[in-house]
Order: C-alpha cells, then sequence, then structure tokens
C-alpha cells in the first residue's frame, strides 16, 4: 500500500504534472518521503494524506527536496567597513522548504502519530 498512486496525482496535479517516464520515479520517491515522516501508511488514506505527497511532488520537481544538504546558522556576523560576512552552521541541518512545510502540517492536523501501531498490556 502507499500514500499515493499515479492517476491520484494525475486528478490533483493535472495529467500533464510530468512526463509519463518521470511519473513512477516521482510517486516512489513521493511515497518514500511520506512513509518516512508518517512511520506508516494507514488505511484507508486519508485525502490530506494525498494531498501532502502531492507537495512532495512539486518540491521534488522544483529542486528543493532532495536535493542535498543546506546548513542551519548557529550564529553570524557582519562586518560593514570590509563586507565581510561570517556564518557557523550546526551540523546535519536541512533546509525545510514550503512543500515540505505545508505536507508537515497537513500530517500534523491528522494526529497520525497517536494513532500508530499500539497494542494493550494486560497482567494476569
Amino acid at each position: 500500500m502507499s500514500f499515493i498512486a499515479i492517476a491520484e496525482a494525475e486528478s490533483i496535479l493535472g495529467a500533464d504534472f510530468a512526463d509519463d517516464s518521470d511519473k513512477a520515479r516521482l510517486i516512489k520517491l513521493a511515497n518514500t518521503w511520506m512513509r518516512n515522516e508518517v512511520g506508516f501508511v494507514p488505511d484507508p488514506i486519508d485525502q490530506l494524506l494525498k494531498d501532502a505527497s502531492c507537495e512532495i511532488i512539486k518540491g521534488i520537481q522544483g529542486g528543493v527536496i532532495y536535493a542535498g544538504i543546506a546548513r542551519q546558522t548557529t550564529s553570524e556576523s557582519v562586518k560593514a567597513d570590509t563586507v565581510q560576512v561570517s556564518e557557523t552552521f550546526a551540523e546535519g541541518s536541512v533546509e525545510i522548504s514550503e512543500f515540505e512545510q505545508i505536507a508537515r502540517a497537513y500530517i500534523a492536523s491528522l494526529n497520525l502519530k497517536s494513532k500508530g501501531f499500539t497494542f494493550k498490556v494486560y497482567r494476569a
């Protein structure tokens, strides 16, 4: 099971959202991102999760998701008389695109983390 299929992406983004040769790869990458973010694939898939998947597809196409690592600034100094800028970045920090922010907002609105795999424990 996956979060979105090609036909669903076409109905949301339009049939021409990508070349036919790229659609399967984009869907696979979006489903991978979603699985990593949510942690499981719920059944049924809420429409907001399909919309979130489409945001990820748009981010991949825009070159801002799966595009490499950017650093988060931990300190910055500017020296005006010599026009010198210095930045220090947190190790392993990444830039979050607007597409990822939107997708995460959709996911968070569904409160899926608390609906994950749970079980009851009974003591005898």
